[in-house]
């Protein structure tokens, strides 16, 4: 299945594990810090709780261990719910679909209407973004767009299972395991393709997707990887950059643009790889532990980092392009971050937390 990759990392930890975050931070930079904004604690009989109708803002959602749903801005419970074992989540701000392996219907629940969208004979798995509802067909090698009404506005089929996925409000980029990389615009017309060659064995590891489709950025190959920037110019997009890189990963890569499209981030050796659109310039800062997931505040040169292994994990702080602004350990065997305006939201075991950046 193509999980959602973009928006939340899913994960549980101890309660405690926010309490060791908040004492074993360490600021590297005495301009920066996290004041805490809020917190949810999940096991909590009686939490503050609002009523979905009431909140005018978009929600935040969460997925902590098998718990999922949602919570307003302010941090009052909206909805919380199980998974049962096995199901499987993708949810977004406005949408959310829990479904059993190899389901025959894809039932998706909108935020917005009351009335749930049924995709029947989906013979796939859904992938959300947004509000937008796509369908990863069981073999991965196609993927299909639904309408609010459950029906399928159009198909595409790709050459080979698909590897890589972004998506924005005008296109969807997607990647495969024989090396192709295809940009859909939103009637699933093809409008560009792409093949970077370069390594022994051709794939399409990660893939993003500048806002306003004017960048795209991809990791390629085996035995070497690739990093490639390319630039739209007229109806086509052309190579800004590429460079071979030290990584041997046989995995999906994590890979995004930051402060609106000037930079692009992603997984190194041992490092968080930055590269600069405008300078045309590599930075790489030392993370010593993989890299779990990455969010980037809003029109801010703030970035966010969580690495780890097994229980021990790191949230780090970056500004951009390559300074170090505070990093903090905490034991937690899974875990979230998720940006939401200017806020950066935190979950671990039961506990929920919102922080905001003081400088």
């Amino acid at each position: 299945m193509v999980k959602k990759k973009l928006y939340i990392f899913i994960g549980s930890a101890i309660a405690t594990s926010l309490i060791y975050l908040m004492v074993a931070a360490k600021p590297i930079s005495p301009e920066f810090t996290l004041k805490t904004l809020w917190t949810l604690n999940l096991d909590d009989t009686s939490p503050r709780t609002a009523q979905a109708e009431t909140i005018k803002e978009t929600p935040i959602p969460f997925v902590l261990g098998n718990l999922y749903g949602y919570i307003s801005p302010d941090g009052a419970l909206i909805d919380k719910r199980s998974l049962q074992p096995n199901q499987l989540i993708s949810i977004t701000p406005k949408l959310v679909s829990v479904i059993n392996p190899i389901p025959d219907t894809i039932t998706i629940e909108s935020r917005v209407s009351h009335t749930p969208i049924l995709v029947k004979d989906a013979s796939g798995y859904p992938f959300l973004v947004l509000d937008r509802i796509f369908v990863i067909g069981k073999d991965q090698d196609s993927i299909s767009c639904i309408s609010d009404s459950g029906t399928v506005r159009w198909n595409y089929c790709v050459s080979s299972p698909i590897t890589a996925l972004a998506c924005n409000l005008d296109n969807i980029l997607v990647g495969t395991l024989d090396g192709n990389l295809y940009l859909l615009n939103s009637e699933g017309d093809l409008i560009y393709t792409f093949q970077p060659g370069g390594s022994r064995l051709s794939i399409i590891l990660g893939v993003a997707l500048a806002s306003d489709s004017s960048k795209i950025a991809l990791i390629s190959g085996i035995d070497k990887q690739r990093f490639i920037l390319l630039g739209k110019a007229g109806q086509t997009y052309k190579v800004i950059h590429h460079q071979f890189l030290n990584t041997d990963y046989r995995r999906q890569v994590i890979i995004k643009f930051a402060q609106n499209n000037q930079y692009v981030l992603f997984e190194g050796k041992a490092n968080l790889s930055v590269f600069d659109g405008l300078k045309k310039r590599m930075y790489e800062i030392p993370i010593d532990k993989p890299i779990q997931a990455l969010e980037a505040l809003e029109k801010t040169n703030k970035v966010f980092v969580m690495a780890g292994a097994e229980n021990q994990k790191q949230l780090i702080a970056l500004s951009l392009p390559n300074k170090k602004l505070l990093t903090s350990s905490f034991v937690s065997p899974e875990s979230f971050i998720y940006s939401y305006a200017d806020q950066l939201i935190l979950g671990s075991g039961s506990v929920i937390t919102s922080f905001i950046v003081e400088k």
